[in-house]
Formats: C-alpha cells, structure tokens, sequence
C-alpha cells in the first residue's frame, strides 16, 4: 500500500465557497498507470453534515471513466471546473461526526456544497493506493510518494524505501 498524498481540507465558517462535482482521479490523468485500487480515507476533525459542506458522492459513478467537465465561476468554487450535467437529486451525503470517516473511490463523482453555516468544516484525507500501480517519475517531478505497508510491485520510487 501506497500513500499519494495526505492534507486538511478545512471550509471556514461562513465562506461560501463549494467543492464543484469532480472525480479525484482527474487530476492524476497520465500520472499513474492505473485508477483502480485508489482510495480517499476522509477522516472528520469537525462534524461534517449538510449545514457546513459535508461530502456528498453520486453512488455507482465510480464505474463510469473520466467524466466530460465544463467551465465554473472560481469566485464562488474551488476548483474552475466541474464534471457536467449531474443530478444533484442522486446525491448521498456523508454525514460524519467528529473522529468518523468515510472511504472513497478515486473514481467517484464527490463534490461539497458551500459552507455558509457558523460552524468550520475540516477533514484530514490520506489516499491510498495498491503498489501495482506505478507512478510515472516523469510526470511526478517533486512529488513524493510512501510506501505505507507491504512492498513495492509496480516500480514506483518511494520516498522511504
């Protein structure tokens, strides 16, 4: 098991900025020969429900490849795109108390509502993956990889091994 990469995720209270619909394995495109075995771990520093921007996914989505994006005002997303024509009616939201987390598949169509509530929002996500998976030195220039647990199978290069 690899880790990519871990860090806060934290919406202050009152900002009113969303998470656009996207699948985390977008951004990865061309960087690491496979997107199966990648898993979000999104661990709860705040409660996270729907009044503060909790996480919400469209089930099954994970089955579906890279998804067509479209343009979005970053004034009012974190990101300057968004995955195109979702139905927001599908959506499932993870509610999550304090030291709770949910597990993600990189593939997954997830995204957050603003937080315009008086309460902070902050997660900690670790992304894991199988060391099948190699990541492609050329296009991973300074970005460090661990190794986690096991050993390596694909040939990545580990920062502690």
């Amino acid at each position: 098991i690899g880790l990519w990469s871990s860090h806060f995720i934290s919406k202050e209270p009152v900002v009113g900025r969303a998470t656009p619909w996207h699948e985390d394995s977008a951004y990865w495109k061309g960087r690491v020969s496979s997107f199966d075995k990648i898993v979000t771990v999104w661990l709860a520093i705040d409660r996270s429900i729907q009044e503060n921007g909790c996480m919400r996914v469209i089930p099954g989505t994970h089955n579906n490849g890279f998804s067509e994006y479209e343009k979005v005002d970053s004034s009012k997303n974190l990101f300057r795109s968004q995955i195109k024509n979702i139905d927001d009616s599908q959506a499932v939201y993870f509610e999550l108390e304090r030291g709770e987390c949910s597990l993600h598949d990189s593939r997954i169509i997830h995204g957050a509502k603003a937080n315009t509530s008086p309460y902070r929002r902050c997660g900690y996500t670790m992304r894991y993956f199988s060391t099948e998976t190699r990541v492609i030195p050329e296009r991973n220039e300074n970005h460090k990889v661990w190794l986690a647990r096991g050993r390596d199978v694909a040939g990545s290069r580990f920062e502690n091994v």
